[in-house]
Order: C-alpha cells, then structure tokens, then sequence
C-alpha cells in the first residue's frame, strides 16, 4: 500500500482518471474550429483554457495571422498559475491521504481534502 496514494487499486485509479482524461481530449475535438476561425471569441477562450494552451495556442501561432502577443502572455500567465494551483492542491490531497489509508475517495471527497 502507497503512503498518501488517492487510490490504492487499479479501478479506483479509473474512476479519478476520467475527468483527468476528458480535460486532456478536449482540445483535440475543438482544434478544428480554431482553424477555421482562429480569432473567433470561441478559439481565442479555447487557447486561454489552460488544459488546451500547449495544443491550441500553439495551432493558432502556427496559422498565418496569430494571435496578438498579449494573447500569448496571458495565455502563458494563465497556465503557469494553474499549473501551481494544481501543485498545491496535490499537496493538500497527498497530506490528507497519508492519513486516510484504506478507503477510496469520491471526487467530492478530494475536493474536501482540498479545502482541508
């Protein structure tokens, strides 16, 4: 058994790794409607989303007109602070999980331990 794990089992790791996944794929799905219309209000909000940045940011840079520089700034601001929101947030979850060894959280659950 893992100190601090979320999960200890292999279908319990399935289960938190779905809407882990989904955030992932989203981008992938929507890169056609940025390249049709890349400065449309709905691609520039797509490439600010953080999870979608690196794939959709990137695909509007590549295209002939980019996007302004402001737009990249941000976009890169945007990022790193969600990467270090992430970061602490796993730090709260792993300090709580260490002490709740032996039962599987919910989602809600690791939202709790979040806040805790």
């Amino acid at each position: 058994m893992t100190n601090g794990a979320a999960c200890t089992n292999l279908k319990d790791a399935q289960s938190l790794v779905t809407p882990v996944m989904l955030i992932t794929i989203i981008p992938a799905f929507t890169s056609m409607v940025v390249m049709k219309a890349p400065d449309s209000t709905a691609s520039v909000l797509l490439s600010l989303f953080p999870a979608a940045t690196p794939f959709l940011m990137l695909l509007r840079i590549s295209l002939r007109r980019g996007p302004p520089a402001w737009q990249v700034a941000l976009s890169i601001v945007l990022t790193v602070a969600t990467t270090i929101g992430v970061i602490w947030a796993a730090g709260r979850v792993f300090r709580v999980g260490l002490l709740a060894q032996g039962k599987t959280p919910t989602l809600v659950e690791l939202a709790r331990w979040v806040r805790a």
